[in-house]
């Protein structure tokens, strides 16, 4: 497939863009921790920045597509794009546990840790073996998942679309106007950050990397509030 189809740059850039975006954001979340000296904002900011991850892959091999024309081999691309998702989810699932009281034993999060484990056993035994059971590569920056990945994808998806609406609608729950905002853009990232996720799964398209990037800067806007944002809304 040439480079230089427009399809390919497209998505390729796209992923970048989505990439970049949330790099910044779980940075700017991860900072607070400074001021507030709060866990849950280092975990929510690894956990932001590793959502990301199945785009690393296409990101990563868009630019080695630049200089060798290919882009990453079958296994560097699933191995990047799929192999740290657990630990991520894991810390979001830790920050959940502690800002919604999903679960004050870690039972959630024990199970999932346990399944996740052996997910990943069969994941880097089929990634050694035959990593067509995995996904195979179509062109430099899109891949044709297998059954079993698509199905961990969504079963991380789900978990992190379920826990993050119950914490905005805890929010919504409040009589504080500041934490209400603030579980309006919650909910309006989680559904955005579902739809988006959900579609480009399935098929790789520019609207689903926009959604995605719309979805990341809502989140922010909802986890942090920053005041401009506040003032603009509610001191009018």
């Amino acid at each position: 497939m040439n480079l230089l189809d427009p399809i390919i740059i497209i998505n390729g850039s796209s992923s970048l863009i989505f990439v970049i975006i949330c790099v910044i954001v779980g940075f700017l979340i991860m900072i607070k921790y400074k001021k507030f000296e709060d866990l849950n904002y280092l975990y929510v900011g690894l956990a932001w920045i590793g959502l990301s991850e199945p785009w690393w892959s296409s990101s990563v091999s868009f630019i080695v597509a630049l200089f060798n024309g290919i882009g990453l081999s079958d296994q560097a691309y699933l191995f990047i794009g799929n192999f740290f998702i657990p630990i991520f989810i894991l810390f979001w699932l830790l920050a959940m546990e502690d800002l919604t009281n999903l679960g004050k034993k870690h039972i959630f999060t024990i199970v999932f840790s346990i399944c996740s484990v052996i997910y990943e056993i069969f994941f880097l035994y089929f990634l050694i073996t035959d990593y067509t059971l995995l996904g195979k590569m179509q062109g430099p920056v899109d891949v044709n998942f297998s059954v079993l990945v698509i199905i961990y994808l969504f079963i991380s998806l789900i978990i992190l679309f379920l826990t993050g609406i119950i914490f905005a609608i805890n929010s919504l729950r409040t009589n504080d106007p500041r934490v209400k905002l603030k579980g309006k853009f919650l909910i309006v990232a989680f559904i955005s950050f579902l739809l988006g996720t959900a579609f480009d799964i399935i098929i790789t398209n520019p609207i689903t990397r926009l959604v995605l990037v719309l979805s990341a800067i809502f989140f922010y806007i909802g986890y942090i509030l920053p005041p401009a944002i506040e003032n603009l809304i509610l001191k009018k």
